[in-house]
């Protein structure tokens, strides 16, 4: 039997291993696989054993079923690794995504003849959920710092100073006080150095103040983070 990641925000949710030839993916507690959210229909797709291989068809669902970002116009045949999309979420077929991360709480459905029981998702748990994984796809910097490493989402801050004072938005353990400032422009996110003896380099080229790019790496007094855009 197929072992099923299902996904949201590419946060791993939960690993399903069900020993049966029909799964079904929906929001009525009758289905397999349970989504309670307005996005995914009440008998939205099923994963089906056909021979020696498995197919996915869309069930008439309102939002439409997607194979690796292609909307199923029929049943149509899924291997390793291939992604299903369900509305705001995604299934992951026979691949290990990472460590599954679940909602805080979950309530057993008992499912005749199936298996032990589905997980249910409450609709406010999908809602943080789907907050966080929106988050994580905005601009964000990936900073080190004496020996320490974090991330910061630069809509948490229309302008972000980084330095070791207090005040500053992110304080790192190693830098002058005030020392880097990245804010919003209409050319984009521009790091400026605010420090008149320490040299900034932005993609390995000295300068006093740039517009990022995703993936430019900024190095400066200690300080290294480098720069990853919004996904679209």
């Amino acid at each position: 039997m197929p072992k099923l990641t299902l996904l949201v925000g590419r946060k791993a949710l939960q690993v399903y291993d069900l020993p049966k030839d029909v799964i079904l993916v929906g929001r009525e507690d009758g289905a397999d696989i349970v989504i309670d959210n307005p996005s995914v229909s009440r008998r939205h797709a099923e994963f089906r054993k056909e021979g020696d291989g498995w197919v996915v068809v869309d069930l008439g669902s309102s939002n439409g079923t997607f194979l690796n970002g292609i909307r199923l116009e029929g049943p149509q045949p899924v291997v390793a690794g291939d992604e299903v999309g369900l509305g705001k979420f995604s299934i992951v077929f026979e691949k290990e995504v990472g460590e599954v991360a679940p909602p805080a709480t979950k309530a057993r459905i008992p499912t005749l003849g199936a298996h032990e029981g589905t997980m249910h998702i409450k609709p406010q748990e999908v809602q943080e959920l789907l907050k966080d994984g929106e988050r994580k796809r905005r601009a964000q910097l990936a900073w080190e710092s004496g020996g320490r490493k974090g991330t910061f989402y630069l809509a948490d801050a229309p302008a972000l100073l980084i330095g070791t004072d207090s005040l500053c938005d992110l304080q790192v353990p190693k830098a002058p006080k005030h020392h880097v400032l990245v804010i919003h422009t209409p050319k984009g996110c521009e790091v400026r150095n605010l420090h008149w003896l320490a040299k900034m380099k932005v993609g390995g080229r000295v300068t006093s103040r740039a517009v990022l790019k995703d993936k430019d790496v900024v190095e400066v007094g200690g300080l290294r983070f480098t720069f990853l855009a919004d996904l679209v």
